[in-house]
């Protein structure tokens, strides 16, 4: 129980780095939920209408907090691109369209990021912690971000192929369905297992951690013992 407890805390403290600020959970699930929940029951364009003023209010909230103009506009747009989908067909699963085009895009950069040898996962985590971006390129450390980059492509994979099988669906339930457990629940499943096999990759590996790299100390290398 003490090291579980122990790797519980650790990667509780590691998000808390890499996350920083409010989380956007409520911001872009809200809405879809108002409308997916509401559809279910009732006429798919007062759903469509409500959940579209559900994302205005957040919008206002956030410009409120002086959230970036563009932070906050970007992400009602891609809202309304989504209802308008839905109000034109008349479908429910249209209001996936842009989540096709988000999980297309994340399925090519991880895909075409590893014949390169610079894979996708290394990138976030240079954004995100800032540690030097030749550490990631070193022969003991490259192989566990290539192998992460490869559990997301299949990740993304999975979820663009069923995005495309619900997009013209008329039935509310499966989209709402897809929509909760493909959503944060999966993302934050597949950032833990990453961090989990991305750190017990890296020891086996046996090559230099971020401090051993950035001071040039020889082999044999303690290693990264915290962080991915």
């Amino acid at each position: 129980m003490g090291i579980l407890k122990e790797k519980y805390d650790e990667i509780r403290d590691e998000f808390r780095q890499v996350v920083k600020g409010d989380s956007p959970f409520i911001e872009t699930f809200l809405p879809l939920l108002i409308f997916l929940l509401l559809a279910n029951v009732w006429d798919i364009r007062p759903a469509a209408a409500l959940g579209f003023l559900a994302g205005v209010a957040l919008t206002a909230r956030d410009l409120g907090k002086g959230r970036p103009l563009l932070y906050s506009l970007g992400g009602l747009a891609i809202l309304a691109i989504a209802m308008i989908a839905v109000l034109r067909s008349g479908k429910a699963g249209n209001i996936l369209l842009p989540g096709v085009g988000t999980n297309g895009l994340l399925f090519f950069l991880c895909l075409a990021s590893l014949p390169a040898k610079r894979p996708f996962v290394a990138w976030t985590s240079y954004f995100a912690r800032h540690y030097p971006l030749p550490w990631y390129w070193h022969p003991r450390v490259r192989p566990a971000y290539s192998e992460v980059t490869l559990l997301w492509a299949l990740f993304f994979g999975i979820r663009l192929f069923l995005q495309v099988l619900l997009l013209g669906s008329e039935k509310v339930l499966p989209v709402l369905l897809f929509s909760i457990f493909s959503g944060w629940p999966a993302i934050l499943t597949l950032l833990v297992v990453s961090y989990l096999y991305g750190t017990w990759r890296l020891k086996n590996l046996e090559g230099p951690g971020v401090e051993e790299f950035r001071r040039g100390d020889p082999p044999p290398w303690k290693g990264q013992k915290r962080g991915f």
